[in-house]
């Protein structure tokens, strides 16, 4: 179950996305910098998705950084673009998420890897460049 103070803290994170320039996607905010990424790169939707901390249950750095090298080596099997970004949360103690920003994909397959993940939820966002958070619990 996902509680109250987690989706607020999964709402108002801050989704680091390593581009050049580098930008932040923030939910419900559209985002210049994806839109500019879709129309050069002829690709209409993305997904933020770890693979870090399941079920937001926290792991160790090691056993977080061997599942998002599964989780890199599953996008690159999709044959797809994708970014490599973090994931933060506003509290300055935390630390970020390592994360991938993959262009291109479904929403159902970005669920399904959420899911594979065990993720609470990713960032899907669609055509509009306007990130939404989607639950997957």
């Amino acid at each position: 179950m996902i509680t109250s103070p987690l989706l607020e803290s999964y709402e108002s994170a801050d989704y680091h996305v390593d581009a050049s320039p580098s930008f932040i996607l923030k939910i419900g905010i559209h985002s210049p910098e994806l839109e500019s990424i879709y129309k050069t790169s002829h690709k209409h939707t993305a997904a933020f998705i770890t693979a870090f901390n399941p079920c937001s249950q926290e792991l160790s750095n090691q056993e977080n950084k061997d599942r998002n090298h599964k989780l890199e080596n599953l996008i690159e099997s999709l044959h797809v673009d994708y970014i490599h970004g973090e994931g933060k949360c506003g509290h300055e103690d935390w630390d970020g998420e390592e994360s991938f920003l993959i262009f291109g994909i479904s929403e159902k397959k970005a669920s399904e890897i959420g899911k594979e993940f065990k993720q609470n939820a990713i960032v899907w966002c669609d055509k509009d460049a306007i990130p939404q958070l989607l639950l997957l619990k």
